[in-house]
């Protein structure tokens, strides 16, 4: 495998297949992630000598306080219902109209982000197969073509092999998050040497997990490139897919690893262009802002409109701003978006390319060793 190669043909296939962009685009709109601290403030140990212990910071009482306050909070809550928000000139009816309003804003983005996922997929299903069409044939197919191969039901089983990569992360801080919650209980209430010990193995767990969580991530979205391909272009079950992927990974780690370290530099090198290009583009994404906003204008003038008959004020122009928000930010940056395409596609088309070269090798093999029989 001749990884020189495969990063030249890539790069030919990002600049001369334009028909990808529009699948690159997609991914890269759909493909879009506190921390806190406290000192020892509130914490007070309590006795003499050896016998200090540690003390949580709450009172005796800390159940009854609790539900006082959720009490005063429905109490305030039910008020402002009632009332209104008289200080911010918000009347009780137009309360409940913005309360429906939030309900259906939510609706929206939740359908909104099940078709983003649905067009993620198949636009990852696309790209790889058109690029694999591409070298086999040297056909390049249209949009109407790549969105026919994309839709269709490999894209779920991709869906399904990312969310069963993905599974081993969330499983493993969940765990976490138990632990640590484990070891909290057992610090509060015991001695200060106990308590202190306590937290210095939280703080060693968390990193540990840290890490871990780290190298499996990096180690099975690696393999999710191969499951994905197998699953696309062997149109294989999910786990036929995972099973081929893995034992192609096994078998041609060396490979694999290879390309992998290649890749961490290329994106290395990228953060830096994609800084310049950011910096340089600026001037293009003032104007793109102007064509968002006019643009935006068109449906947001309408939803004030549709606002003022149940909101006054202020409020239709706010809330219709909210609704076309999304709108205006994908015209306004949609210079970086495309440079964000581009690496999508790059990135795609580098590793579709390598499971072509390792999926070859097996068959090379053989013309390998006759060479120096005949001579």
């Amino acid at each position: 495998m001749d990884p020189v190669k495969i990063l030249k043909r890539a790069w030919h296939i990002l600049w001369s297949y334009r028909a990808l962009w529009v699948f690159g685009l997609i991914l890269a709109l759909t493909a879009a992630g506190s921390s806190g601290g406290s000192g020892n403030n509130g914490v007070r140990f309590s006795g003499d000598g050896n016998n200090q212990r540690y003390q949580a910071p709450l009172p005796e009482n800390w159940r009854e306080e609790i539900g006082k306050a959720f009490s005063e909070a429905g109490r305030e809550l039910g008020r402002v219902f009632e009332q209104g928000l008289p200080a911010l000139g918000i009347s009780k009816g137009e309360l409940t109209a913005l309360i429906w309003i939030v309900v259906v804003f939510v609706l929206i983005m939740m359908v909104i982000g099940i078709v983003m996922a649905i067009a993620r997929y198949v636009s990852e299903t696309a790209v790889i197969r058109m690029v694999d069409e591409y070298e086999a044939t040297d056909t390049k197919m249209g949009i109407r073509q790549g969105f026919r191969i994309g839709w269709s039901r490999t894209s779920w089983r991709l869906f399904l092999i990312n969310l069963i990569v993905n599974l081993p992360i969330i499983l493993l801080v969940a765990l976490l998050v138990v632990v640590g919650f484990m070891i909290y209980t057992m610090v509060v209430g015991r001695s200060e040497t106990f308590a202190v010990a306590g937290i210095v193995g939280l703080i060693g767990v968390v990193f540990l997990a840290i890490f871990v969580v780290v190298i499996l991530s990096i180690f099975l979205h690696l393999l999710r490139h191969f499951f994905w391909r197998v699953c696309a272009l062997e149109d294989v079950g999910v786990r036929e897919a995972l099973r081929r992927g893995f034992a192609m990974v096994r078998e041609n780690w060396k490979e694999v690893g290879l390309m992998w370290l290649i890749m961490i530099g290329l994106g290395i090198a990228w953060v830096l262009v994609s800084i310049i290009a950011i910096i340089l583009t600026i001037p293009v994404v003032l104007i793109t802002s102007v064509i968002g906003a006019v643009v935006a204008a068109i449906p947001g003038l309408m939803l004030v409109g549709l606002f003022s008959t149940f909101l006054n004020g202020y409020l239709p122009w706010i809330v219709g701003g909210i609704f076309v928000l999304p709108l205006f930010f994908t015209i306004a940056f949609s210079p970086w978006v495309m440079l964000t395409a581009w690496q999508q596609i790059y990135s795609s088309t580098v590793w579709t390319l390598t499971y072509r070269e390792i999926k070859a090798l097996p068959a090379q093999l053989p013309e390998k060793e006759i060479g120096p029989v005949g001579d």
